[in-house]
Order: structure tokens, then C-alpha cells, then sequence
């Protein structure tokens, strides 16, 4: 899993409705996919001057099956800061 991509779903106060309804889908996706080992979906609360955000990070196959909107390219996440959200936790360990 070289390529990964990030949703921001703002603010953290407020996101966690959106954080729930998004674990549910991606688990949908990873099941229908037949659990590929090359999908995993964190997440990780990130601080901005005033603001904290949740970021939401797939693997490039996971984003290319539940096709996300606002996806963007970006650098792989540090694992020990991110909080499992769907797809093959073992990954994470990697």
C-alpha cells in the first residue's frame, strides 16, 4: 500500500456522525470487495492553528472502490497515531 489518499471531514466536534456513517460504508465496500489485504481505512484527529479535523486515510484501492468525494493524494499516515477505521487492520501493523 504505496499510495494513499485523505478526506478531510472537519471539524472533530462535528464529524462524528459523518465518522460513523463513513465506518459503515467503507466495512460494506471491504466485505463486497472480498476483503482484499490491500484495503485499510484510518483515521487521525490533526490540530490546525485554531481547529482540530478529522482525517480520514485510504489506501489507494480502497478509494477506487467507494470512490470518496474531496479524496486527495497525500503521504502515507503514521500508523501510531491513527485509529483503525475499516479494512485489513494487520495492515496497520506493517
Amino acid at each position: 500500500m504505496n499510495t494513499w489518499l485523505k478526506v478531510n471531514l472537519g471539524d472533530a466536534m462535528l464529524a462524528t456522525g459523518m465518522l460513523a456513517d463513513l465506518e459503515s460504508h467503507l466495512a460494506r465496500v471491504y466485505e463486497e470487495e472480498g476483503r482484499p489485504s490491500t484495503m485499510l481505512a484510518v483515521y487521525r484527529h490533526e490540530s490546525s492553528d485554531l481547529h482540530c479535523s478529522v482525517m480520514v486515510y485510504l489506501s489507494a484501492d480502497f478509494q477506487r472502490a467507494s470512490s470518496l468525494d474531496n479524496a486527495t493524494h497525500c503521504a502515507m499516515p503514521a500508523m501510531s497515531d491513527s485509529g483503525f477505521l475499516a479494512g485489513n487492520k494487520a495492515s496497520m501493523k506493517q
